[in-house]
């Protein structure tokens, strides 16, 4: 078992007025650290829900008890942003001057077991805004793209730059990194970024040549490792 060093952050907030942990005001700071769900009622009495994103929605990290949270090195800074500014995606508190914050950052040696488990954790529920506009597991997108190519024929460049910096910044996680051949669940999903990256290139580089005609990923993979070869032959002839 190996151990991964780690950022262990501890904090304590500090409210005005003697306010409970109970109140709305603690609740409302808590909940914009690790997001929540809201239950909206519209004047048709139709009860939708939204999801209200929070501080490390984007980030996983490991809850070892209360106001504590321990995070992979090198991805605190939003945290620690928001205990200094007190500004979030969906709230900011820090100008009304509710709360006050006491926060301490040491480094922890942690179980790869415990880290491995907590990446599969949130790969599965990683969501995202997918290219029709609907909520969508990050995993189930990358499946769509691999396997649909109407679907992914409708990704544009402003979708596919948003979607591969999502994932750069997933595989660039210091855990990610040391943990990514530590499980099949992981293996299998650095390998769907791979495919996924590899078809958005190649969409990329064939748009560019209009004397290419596409009918579909397999013929596209085929054209390119003809290309190459012709290219190889022709080096070797040049070299002769």
């Amino acid at each position: 078992m190996n151990k991964i060093l780690s950022n262990y952050i501890k904090y304590k907030f500090i409210f005005n007025n003697n306010i409970k942990h109970s109140s709305y005001l603690y609740q409302k700071v808590f909940r914009s650290i690790y997001g929540y769900t809201q239950n909206v009622t519209k004047k048709d009495k139709q009860v939708y829900q939204y999801y209200r994103k929070g501080v490390i929605d984007d980030l996983p990290y490991l809850r070892p008890g209360k106001n504590c949270l321990i995070l992979s090195l090198n991805t605190e800074h939003k945290l620690i942003n928001f205990f200094n500014t007190g500004k979030s995606t969906t709230h900011n508190f820090k100008e009304r001057g509710e709360y006050s914050i006491d926060y301490t950052i040491d480094k922890i040696e942690i179980n790869d077991i415990e880290i491995i488990n907590c990446l599969e954790n949130y790969i599965t529920n990683y969501n995202i805004i997918s290219v029709n506009g609907k909520n969508n597991k990050l995993i189930n997108e990358l499946d769509l793209i691999i396997n649909e190519k109407d679907y992914f024929s409708k990704y544009k460049k402003a979708n596919k730059d948003n979607l591969i910096n999502k994932l750069n910044f997933i595989i660039s996680i210091d855990w990610f990194i040391k943990c990514k051949n530590s499980s099949e669940f992981i293996i299998d999903f650095y390998n769907k970024i791979n495919k996924v990256k590899e078809i958005f290139n190649i969409v990329k580089d064939v748009s560019n040549n209009p004397e290419i005609n596409i009918k579909d990923t397999d013929e596209v993979n085929t054209i390119t490792s003809e290309n190459k070869a012709s290219k190889d032959n022709v080096d070797n002839i040049s070299s002769k």
